[in-house]
């Protein structure tokens, strides 16, 4: 008779919201979802694997965009000589400030052919010229200790360019060189180099034959938007291949030249944001939205993917988990298109019969859990986020924590890889999943759908500014230990806090520093509420570089006479909710009391 008893109070306790399913699911939630994420993106896969890409639209995602610097001859010093051949190391130039480096082999009379071999030559043939250049090597670097190559791609992706697309450059400034010569041209390469080869050969029809050998089913250093190999008729792929051996590996002069042409692409970036937005007319509000749908279209598309939703309120599931004396709080599970997402309601007690109250979305950080924001069991969660959703319920707003995917270390980052070459991030999901949350949140009694507001720390003030621009009912946005001059934040190797030094694989969104920083998400917002928190101390950043990004924001606001509506506040603090100047914020634009 007890033991009725106590599982008939625990069903009591764990009832439903009104006009919800019961949710009975156990285990961890957060689990569950990257793993239907998984599966999302392995039956996306197969689907993607039948669309091969063109050749421009390689040359587009593999980086291959810049100029190359015409040569008449390399650069050669002589090493040895042989019946057939002068043998010579080798320089010749790629791009503005690059010089591949390698080995030439020089046939003692005319040259007939050209053969560029990604990997060591044993035996020339008789009137061959034989270009070999060298490879990026996988040395560990600075700080982050990353391999060469990872360093590289960390700096080139933001900037529309790839460490595979440098290694194609080289090839084809020796095509280039080989051409022009009148010579036929064909080249060949094993593991990386065959990929580099077959890469190669695809975007240059002037290469009229190549093998690739040992690709195996290794990764291509996540491509966007390249799901399927472009394999083209001059390429014969001989995958079981022994390896031959390796050939030269870049110079440390070598590899520090590419690492000069990123910087200098992370430095002319806000000009190419610049050139970018040209056609965006933000002279006013009305203005704004005549011009605002191509930018839109690139940002879903191009920027974070997107998951297409279907129309209608989704049937979710719920359990209640808190009751204080200020507020009831439930588990809620939504189903959404991609994965299904999940999350805490904190709903006031002092509602009263027909009222309805501003909704506040409050967004954890970087393996947080929306508990961690309401009554957090660790004294580090605590005070990074001071339970600033459980305050702000006692204050009276209708609270929803959502659980969002960077969580549970390398398992959400996969994910990220595995999506880009389908055109996917994890905010596709993370919005697909706000959406269905917020066609539901929306129709609840109490909720007032003109009135929600978006307040995210850390990642969850990267979701800050990553979300509203696509979503259109979050009408006040608080981005807090995020805000920044964004392309220096993930690219630049002149501070220790730059993402080049993390273990944040994620965070390098394809071409994003040419096209949208911080200040241009914001615009995108359309002159909603916003406003950032800052503390001093906060190692995410520095003040200056908020400062000078959030200076365009203020402009843009006071252009459009809406000044009232955008503020920073600095707070003497550490990477942390403050909660002061930010809620008296959502206090003002929500209107509450």
């Amino acid at each position: 008779m007890r033991l009725l008893l106590l599982l008939s109070a625990g069903m009591a306790w764990a009832q439903p919201f009104p006009g919800t399913l019961p949710l009975t699911r156990t285990g961890d939630l957060s689990r569950e979802m990257l793993r239907e994420m998984d599966a999302y993106l392995t039956r996306s896969a197969v689907e993607a694997q039948k669309t091969v890409p063109t050749p421009g639209e390689v040359r587009e995602r593999i980086g291959v965009r810049d100029a190359r610097v015409r040569f008449v001859e390399p650069d050669l010093q002589l090493l040895r000589k042989t019946a057939t051949h002068e043998v010579f190391s080798a320089r010749w130039p790629v791009v503005e400030g690059v010089e591949a480096e390698g080995l030439v082999y020089r046939p003692v009379g005319r040259a007939t052919s050209c053969w560029i071999a990604l990997h060591a030559v044993a035996a020339p043939g008789a009137g061959e010229l034989v270009m070999v250049p060298s490879q990026i090597g996988v040395e560990p670097v600075g700080k982050g200790r990353h391999p060469q190559r990872e360093h590289l791609y960390r700096m080139a992706y933001p900037a529309g360019r790839h460490v595979l697309g440098f290694e194609v450059q080289k090839v084809l400034a020796a095509v280039d060189y080989c051409a022009g010569r009148g010579l036929a041209v064909r080249v060949t390469g094993h593991g990386e180099g065959g990929l580099v080869a077959l890469y190669s050969t695809y975007v240059d029809e002037r290469i009229g034959s190549a093998v690739a050998g040992g690709l195996g089913e290794k990764s291509e250093h996540n491509l966007w938007k390249i799901a399927a190999r472009p394999v083209s008729a001059r390429v014969k792929l001989e995958p079981d291949a022994a390896a031959p051996a390796s050939g030269p590996v870049a110079s440390e002069r070598e590899f520090g030249q590419w690492v000069e042409f990123c910087q200098k692409l992370m430095r002319q970036a806000e000009k190419r944001r610049g050139e970018f937005w040209a056609k965006a007319d933000l002279s006013s509000l009305a203005a704004w939205a005549k011009t605002r749908g191509p930018y839109l279209e690139h940002y879903e598309k191009e920027v974070i993917g997107k998951i297409a939703t279907e129309a209608g309120v989704p049937a979710v599931e719920t359990r209640r988990i808190y009751d204080t004396v200020d507020y009831t709080g439930y588990e809620v599970y939504v189903p959404a298109e991609g994965a299904f997402g999940y999350g805490i309601l904190l709903v006031p007690k002092s509602l009263k019969p027909g009222e309805r109250r501003p909704l506040v979305v409050a967004q954890h950080g970087l393996e947080g859990r929306p508990q961690d924001l309401i009554a957090p069991t660790d004294a580090k969660a605590a005070q990074t986020y001071g339970r600033f959703a459980a305050r702000l319920a006692e204050r009276g707003f209708v609270v929803y924590a959502p659980q969002n995917p960077y969580i549970h270390g390398t398992a959400f980052r996969v994910l990220q890889r595995k999506a880009n070459p389908l055109g996917l991030t994890l905010y596709s999901f993370i919005v697909a999943q706000h959406k269905k949350s917020l066609d539901w949140l929306e129709t609840l009694p109490m909720v007032d759908r003109e009135r929600i507001g978006f307040y995210g720390l850390s990642y969850g003030g990267r979701t800050a500014m990553m979300v509203p621009p696509v979503e259109p009912r979050y009408k006040v946005v608080i981005c807090s230990g995020n805000f920044n001059e964004w392309t220096w934040k993930i690219a630049s190797n002149e501070v220790p806090f730059s993402y080049l030094w993390t273990q944040e694989t994620e965070m390098f969104d394809f071409n994003l520093a040419n096209t949208f920083g911080h200040y241009e998400l914001v615009a995108m917002m359309g002159g909603r509420a916003f406003m950032v928190e800052r503390g001093h101390a906060d190692g995410v950043g520095i003040d200056e570089w908020v400062s000078y990004e959030y200076a365009k924001v203020r402009r843009l606001y006071a252009n459009w006479n809406l000044g009232e509506r955008t503020r920073i506040e600095y707070f003497q603090g550490p990477h942390q909710i403050w909660g002061v100047g930010t809620f008296a914020f959502l206090h003002e634009q929500l209107r509450w009391p």
